[in-house]
């Protein structure tokens, strides 16, 4: 018997079982398994069948939707294989010997059987020697991912690894903006790829030589001139991607949107992810922003970092000691969100909370009654607000107010705890959040100076434009008018 080992030896050893049932079932357990160490997150569901000449043994499946078939197949008789290539009904078959070629001369006769063919042949112990790279090698997590879902030609021996070589190679390269061998992995991934894995991989290369200050027109490779990146690439460059260079996630996010982000898993990337967020807070947009209090939560989301971005079911969530914000790229996106109790906010916490803000209006109200306070240049004062709220006979609560942004201006509704962005301003998510949360939650100090450190950011004009597609998508209920009411004098104060 051949000196084999891991998933080989299981298959091999369920090859040579006497009991037929007992062996096909075996062999198959053992191949599911590879195949899941090879690329996790595809689903493997097994046929009733077993070296069938048509039917496949297994399907996978993707979260997108795409699949692929797989052949097992028990012996390299290349006649066979042959007719199988043109029985099989599948565009792009995974063939899966289930034993290693006798010669190395059968390798070369079965690459010109599949040439003109998306199909891929391998064997057992080829996809082991990528399977135990994975563990060291984030290229070879990529690679396994784009092999099984559009893997072509022959990956037999040591072919899987040394593509992985190549690739691997290619990114350093790209990293360091060195042509040579960026082309040759450019080359060797459309050579051994299917078309969309092929482009993806390209185009997070292509991420990574910009992202290390490449000019995109000498990129080695056809150049997507898109300026962001789609949500497939996205997800492969912060999975496999190793870097804590600020400037180089800041490069390959400058078309980030929110909705990008709400594709990403948090519980794996998490780290690459906040890394992504925080180099990119000058050009990610949101809409709507819903506070929830969390008595129950941790003192901090991880220890040592007071906030941390995070998903809590489809959407984005900003998390912060005892409480949490739920983004939304448009108001109508929150409305699954259910709010906390409704709060009433006197106007002397209102005052110490909104200090530092450019208030534009302010809304009073007391039991029926109801003022509002607003100006066209400058901010409310303090004063303005205890004179407005000294004309009512019983307290003063503030309802709502208006607060100017650097990115536009936002609408906090204190009782609901809610912040909306005002008209057709694009505003920024670190904008919605440093404004809506110190307004409608008591904040520590140090927490409220924490948290405007934590949502800096350095607007560079030079760079993409924000993306105004949310804008397009508001709803006619968020466009608001401010008009003038007569009862105001320019103060804002009751006219006699």
């Amino acid at each position: 018997m051949p000196d084999v080992s891991g998933f080989a030896a299981q298959i091999l050893d369920g090859l040579f079982d006497p009991s037929p049932r007992e062996s096909i079932f075996r062999v198959k357990d053992a191949v599911a398994k590879e195949l899941s160490a090879l690329d996790a997150t595809a689903k493997i569901r097994s046929t009733n069948y077993f070296n069938h000449t048509f039917a496949p043994d297994f399907v996978m499946t993707w979260p997108d939707e795409t699949s692929r078939r797989v052949y097992l197949r028990l012996t390299y008789d290349l006649d066979a294989l042959v007719d199988d290539v043109a029985l099989i009904d599948s565009t792009d078959p995974l063939i899966f010997g289930l034993t290693s070629p006798e010669s190395v001369e059968a390798k070369p006769a079965i690459d010109e059987v599949i040439a003109d063919t998306n199909a891929m042949f391998t064997e057992p112990s080829a996809l082991q020697r990528l399977i135990d790279r994975k563990q060291s090698d984030s290229t070879a997590n990529m690679l396994s991912n784009a092999l099984a879902q559009g893997g072509r030609g022959t990956f037999v021996a040591d072919q899987a690894v040394d593509l992985a070589d190549v690739v691997a190679r290619g990114f350093d390269a790209a990293a360091q903006v060195e042509f040579e061998q960026t082309a040759e992995a450019v080359t060797a991934i459309e050579d051994r790829l299917g078309g969309p894995q092929a482009w993806r991989m390209n185009r997070v290369l292509q991420a990574v030589w910009v992202g290390s200050e490449g000019s995109l027109t000498q990129f080695p490779g056809g150049a997507d001139t898109s300026g962001r990146l789609n949500p497939e690439s996205l997800r492969y460059l912060v999975k496999y991607m190793r870097t804590d260079d600020e400037g180089f996630w800041k490069r390959v996010g400058r078309g980030l949107r929110l909705t990008d982000l709400e594709t990403l898993d948090f519980d794996t990337d998490a780290d690459n992810i906040q890394r992504l967020v925080r180099a990119n807070l000058d050009v990610i947009a949101a809409r709507a922003a819903v506070v929830k209090s969390d008595p129950l939560g941790l003192d901090s989301p991880v220890e040592g970092e007071l906030f941390r971005w995070a998903r809590r079911g489809r959407h984005i969530s900003f998390e912060a000691p005892s409480l949490f914000a739920i983004l939304g790229g448009a108001k109508k996106d929150l409305d699954d969100v259910e709010k906390d109790a409704a709060q009433a906010v006197s106007v002397e916490r209102f005052i110490e909370r909104s200090e530092g803000f450019d208030l534009v209006e302010v809304s009073v109200h007391s039991g029926p009654e109801h003022i509002s306070a607003k100006i066209d240049e400058g901010a409310i004062s303090t004063e303005r607000l205890r004179g407005l709220s000294a004309t009512f006979e019983g307290a003063g609560e503030v309802a709502q107010s208006i607060v100017s942004t650097r990115s536009g201006r936002v609408n906090v509704d204190l009782a609901e705890r809610t912040g909306t962005g005002v008209t057709r301003s694009n505003i920024l998510m670190a904008d919605l959040l440093g404004t809506t949360i110190p307004l409608v939650y008591d904040l520590p100090v140090e927490h409220r100076e924490a948290l405007v450190e934590f949502l800096a950011y350095e607007k560079d004009d030079g760079q993409t434009p924000l993306d105004m597609s949310a804008l397009e998508e508001a709803d006619e209920e968020e466009v608001e008018e401010l008009v003038d009411d007569p009862n105001l004098d320019e103060w804002g104060l009751p006219s006699a």
